[in-house]
């Protein structure tokens, strides 16, 4: 049997400066890439700014390797996200996502066009995280598409 998988078409995250919400750090796993097999997690942010047509907001995620090393973009958002510059040595090195989510940052995304199918992307800009002083503006929405206030969450 044959399955005709529809075509899906969406409007790119909008270009330029935002704030949202991270509302996940999702373990991918294991994941091939060029410079070999790399442990990678998606961190996803709902967006305050930007809404669908539907209403719903505009999320984004950055996909960063599992990695303690100062260099790499993992310390680098988990610093930016805390609004610290340096994570202790043990700190660094073991990495709970509740650090992280229900966190409000501001980051800039860029447009990338895909040379392999033509599409628009939206990418978080790297160095382009930050945390946003006031961490209770805002309402983010849970996957049910509920709003949720700060107050609700269990952190």
């Amino acid at each position: 049997m044959k399955y005709e998988i529809p075509k899906q078409e969406y409007d790119p995250y909008p270009k330029g400066p935002s704030e949202g919400i991270i509302y996940e750090i999702e373990d991918k796993g294991m994941i091939e890439t060029p410079f070999g097999d790399k442990h990678k997690l998606s961190i996803k942010i709902e967006s305050l700014k930007h809404k669908l047509d539907d209403g719903r907001p505009f999320t984004i995620q950055k996909l960063v390797n599992l990695s303690g090393h100062e260099n790499s973009d993992l310390y680098k958002f988990r610093c930016a996200a805390r609004g610290i510059e340096v994570l202790a040595d043990d700190d660094a090195y073991n990495f709970d996502p509740d650090e992280l989510v229900g966190t409000r940052i501001s980051y800039v995304v860029e447009h990338q066009q895909s040379p392999r199918n033509g599409k628009t992307y939206g990418n978080i800009s790297s160095g382009s995280v930050w945390r946003l002083e006031d961490q209770s503006k805002g309402e983010m929405q849970n996957q049910a598409g509920q709003e949720t206030s700060k107050d609700d969450l269990p952190f």
